[in-house]
Protein backbone atom coordinates (compact mmCIF):
# COMPACT_ATOMS: atom_id res chain seq x y z
CA UNK A 1 0.00 0.00 0.00
CA UNK A 2 1.34 3.72 -0.95
CA UNK A 3 1.84 6.37 1.89
CA UNK A 4 -1.28 8.22 0.82
CA UNK A 5 -3.61 5.56 0.92
CA UNK A 6 -2.47 4.42 4.79
CA UNK A 7 -2.67 8.16 5.87
CA UNK A 8 -5.83 8.05 4.39
CA UNK A 9 -7.08 5.06 6.49
CA UNK A 10 -5.61 6.50 9.64
CA UNK A 11 -7.49 9.60 8.84
CA UNK A 12 -10.43 8.01 8.25
CA UNK A 13 -10.38 6.00 12.11
CA UNK A 14 -9.36 9.18 13.80
CA UNK A 15 -12.24 10.77 12.68
CA UNK A 16 -14.68 7.51 12.93
CA UNK A 17 -13.77 7.42 16.47
CA UNK A 18 -13.72 11.22 17.30
CA UNK A 19 -17.65 11.10 15.48
CA UNK A 20 -18.41 8.52 17.94
CA UNK A 21 -17.00 10.14 20.83
CA UNK A 22 -18.65 13.36 20.48
CA UNK A 23 -21.72 11.79 19.81
CA UNK A 24 -21.70 9.56 22.62
CA UNK A 25 -20.78 13.03 24.80
CA UNK A 26 -23.58 14.82 23.32
CA UNK A 27 -25.98 11.74 24.35
CA UNK A 28 -24.91 12.20 28.07
CA UNK A 29 -25.23 15.51 28.04
CA UNK A 30 -28.26 16.37 25.99
CA UNK A 31 -31.13 15.68 28.91
CA UNK A 32 -28.91 17.25 31.32
CA UNK A 33 -28.55 20.66 29.07
CA UNK A 34 -32.73 20.16 28.65
CA UNK A 35 -33.32 19.47 32.02
CA UNK A 36 -31.13 23.12 33.18
CA UNK A 37 -33.01 25.01 30.24
CA UNK A 38 -36.04 23.82 31.40
CA UNK A 39 -36.07 24.77 34.81
CA UNK A 40 -34.12 28.34 33.65
CA UNK A 41 -37.50 28.38 31.78
CA UNK A 42 -39.77 27.67 34.74
CA UNK A 43 -37.69 30.12 37.04
CA UNK A 44 -38.31 33.07 34.58
CA UNK A 45 -42.05 32.45 34.53
CA UNK A 46 -41.97 32.65 38.03
CA UNK A 47 -39.85 36.25 37.63
CA UNK A 48 -42.04 37.39 35.05
CA UNK A 49 -45.36 36.18 36.62
CA UNK A 50 -44.89 36.27 40.72
CA UNK A 51 -48.24 35.32 41.32
CA UNK A 52 -48.17 32.25 39.35
CA UNK A 53 -47.62 28.85 41.21
CA UNK A 54 -48.45 26.59 37.62
CA UNK A 55 -47.95 27.73 33.68
CA UNK A 56 -49.36 25.40 30.74
CA UNK A 57 -48.26 26.03 27.74
CA UNK A 58 -50.86 27.35 25.29
CA UNK A 59 -50.91 25.42 21.66
CA UNK A 60 -51.22 27.79 18.65
CA UNK A 61 -49.61 29.45 15.74
CA UNK A 62 -47.68 32.08 16.43
CA UNK A 63 -45.34 34.62 15.03
CA UNK A 64 -41.40 32.86 14.44
CA UNK A 65 -40.25 35.63 17.61
CA UNK A 66 -42.74 34.17 19.98
CA UNK A 67 -40.88 31.22 21.16
CA UNK A 68 -43.28 30.12 23.50
CA UNK A 69 -46.74 31.64 25.42
CA UNK A 70 -47.87 29.69 28.64
CA UNK A 71 -51.03 30.36 30.54
CA UNK A 72 -50.81 31.18 34.26
CA UNK A 73 -52.63 29.20 36.61
CA UNK A 74 -55.94 28.53 34.29
CA UNK A 75 -56.54 32.45 33.94
CA UNK A 76 -54.83 34.70 35.84
CA UNK A 77 -52.58 36.12 32.92
CA UNK A 78 -49.98 34.98 30.54
CA UNK A 79 -46.49 34.67 29.91
CA UNK A 80 -44.99 35.14 26.99
CA UNK A 81 -41.72 33.86 25.34
CA UNK A 82 -40.36 36.11 22.93
CA UNK A 83 -36.83 36.11 20.78
CA UNK A 84 -37.09 39.90 19.53
CA UNK A 85 -34.85 40.13 16.59
CA UNK A 86 -32.72 43.70 16.57
CA UNK A 87 -30.78 44.18 19.66
CA UNK A 88 -27.26 45.45 19.64
CA UNK A 89 -25.63 42.29 20.00
CA UNK A 90 -27.79 40.53 18.06
CA UNK A 91 -31.40 38.78 19.23
CA UNK A 92 -32.45 39.49 22.37
CA UNK A 93 -34.80 36.25 24.50
CA UNK A 94 -36.67 37.39 27.57
CA UNK A 95 -39.85 36.21 29.35
CA UNK A 96 -42.46 38.62 29.81
CA UNK A 97 -46.10 38.54 32.07
CA UNK A 98 -49.29 40.03 31.23
CA UNK A 99 -52.23 39.56 33.46
CA UNK A 100 -56.03 39.53 33.40
CA UNK A 101 -55.92 43.64 33.12
CA UNK A 102 -53.39 43.79 30.31
CA UNK A 103 -50.55 45.06 32.54
CA UNK A 104 -47.54 43.95 32.54
CA UNK A 105 -46.49 41.78 35.73
CA UNK A 106 -42.36 41.35 35.23
CA UNK A 107 -39.33 41.31 32.42
CA UNK A 108 -37.09 38.35 32.85
CA UNK A 109 -34.16 38.59 30.10
CA UNK A 110 -32.90 35.02 28.79
CA UNK A 111 -30.42 34.71 26.44
CA UNK A 112 -28.91 38.00 24.92
CA UNK A 113 -25.41 39.61 23.86
CA UNK A 114 -26.26 43.43 25.10
CA UNK A 115 -23.10 45.13 25.90
CA UNK A 116 -22.08 46.08 29.48
CA UNK A 117 -23.14 49.26 30.62
CA UNK A 118 -25.49 49.96 28.58
CA UNK A 119 -27.99 46.77 26.74
CA UNK A 120 -27.16 45.23 30.03
CA UNK A 121 -29.01 46.97 31.86
CA UNK A 122 -32.24 45.17 30.94
CA UNK A 123 -31.02 42.68 33.54
CA UNK A 124 -31.26 45.35 36.44
CA UNK A 125 -34.21 45.80 39.18
CA UNK A 126 -34.74 49.45 38.28
CA UNK A 127 -35.03 48.32 34.27
CA UNK A 128 -37.19 45.31 35.16
CA UNK A 129 -39.56 47.99 37.85
CA UNK A 130 -39.91 50.09 34.56
CA UNK A 131 -41.66 47.54 32.93
CA UNK A 132 -44.21 46.17 35.64
CA UNK A 133 -47.68 47.77 35.57
CA UNK A 134 -47.21 48.97 31.90
CA UNK A 135 -50.80 48.52 30.24
CA UNK A 136 -50.70 46.55 27.14
CA UNK A 137 -54.22 47.91 25.50
CA UNK A 138 -52.23 50.83 23.61
CA UNK A 139 -49.10 49.97 21.62
CA UNK A 140 -46.33 49.94 24.25
CA UNK A 141 -43.51 52.41 23.49
CA UNK A 142 -40.42 53.46 25.74
CA UNK A 143 -39.71 56.89 28.01
CA UNK A 144 -36.92 58.31 30.43
CA UNK A 145 -39.47 57.83 33.41
CA UNK A 146 -42.29 55.44 31.84
CA UNK A 147 -45.88 55.96 31.73
CA UNK A 148 -49.29 54.23 31.57
CA UNK A 149 -47.95 52.67 28.21
CA UNK A 150 -44.19 53.41 28.34
CA UNK A 151 -41.62 51.17 29.83
CA UNK A 152 -38.52 52.76 31.28
CA UNK A 153 -36.01 52.97 28.16
CA UNK A 154 -32.36 51.99 28.33
CA UNK A 155 -30.50 55.54 28.09
CA UNK A 156 -27.46 55.27 25.46
CA UNK A 157 -29.06 51.46 24.21
CA UNK A 158 -31.59 52.38 21.19
CA UNK A 159 -31.06 49.11 20.02
CA UNK A 160 -31.55 47.33 22.46
CA UNK A 161 -34.64 49.09 23.65
CA UNK A 162 -36.47 49.04 20.50
CA UNK A 163 -35.93 45.11 20.14
CA UNK A 164 -37.50 44.90 23.76
CA UNK A 165 -40.39 46.67 22.63
CA UNK A 166 -40.51 45.28 19.24
CA UNK A 167 -40.95 41.79 21.32
CA UNK A 168 -43.65 43.51 23.82
CA UNK A 169 -45.63 44.77 20.98
CA UNK A 170 -45.37 41.26 19.22
CA UNK A 171 -46.76 39.32 22.64
CA UNK A 172 -49.47 42.21 22.86
CA UNK A 173 -50.42 41.41 19.18
CA UNK A 174 -50.57 37.67 20.51
CA UNK A 175 -52.02 38.24 23.44
CA UNK A 176 -55.61 40.34 21.61
CA UNK A 177 -55.77 37.29 19.38
CA UNK A 178 -55.82 34.75 22.39
CA UNK A 179 -58.42 36.71 24.09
Amino acid sequence: MNKALKLGIKLLIITAVSALVLAFTNSVTDPIIKKAEKEKLNESLKIAFPEGKSFEEVKGKFPDSVKGVYKADGDKGYVFDVNAKGGYGGDIEFIVGVDKENKLTGFSPLKHSESAGFGLQMEEDWFKKGVKGVSMDKKVGASETGSENEIVGISGATYSTNAILSGINTARDVLKELK
